[in-house]
């Protein structure tokens, strides 16, 4: 009788600690989830745009544009900068309103 006491003591144990591992890994990616959420909503939010994942794939990419005008213009390239600053420009006039 002893041995199944001690064989169902460390089974609970040992599912106690898994218990623990998984409530600790559901809270904390519960509350990264809920925290991008609430940034995304701000974004959206703050910037009249719609919450469809293409809203933020054109927002990403202008954005992008951006940043390779600039980089084109530290490199001194004037006319490259001109055309991708402007297509950032554009695209992300359109998207926002």
């Amino acid at each position: 009788m002893q041995p199944d006491n001690l064989f169902h003591w460390a089974g609970e144990q040992i599912g106690r600690i898994i218990r623990i591992v998984v409530d600790a890994f559901a809270w904390f990616f519960g509350h990264i989830f809920g925290a991008i959420d609430s940034f995304y909503t701000g974004l959206t939010g703050e910037l009249g745009i719609s919450g469809s994942l293409t809203s933020l794939l054109i927002l990403i990419v202008g954005l992008l544009l951006l940043l390779s005008g600039v980089r084109a213009l530290t490199r001194r390239r004037i006319v490259s900068a001109i055309i991708l600053a402007a297509l950032g420009v554009l695209l992300l006039s359109w998207q926002i309103h």
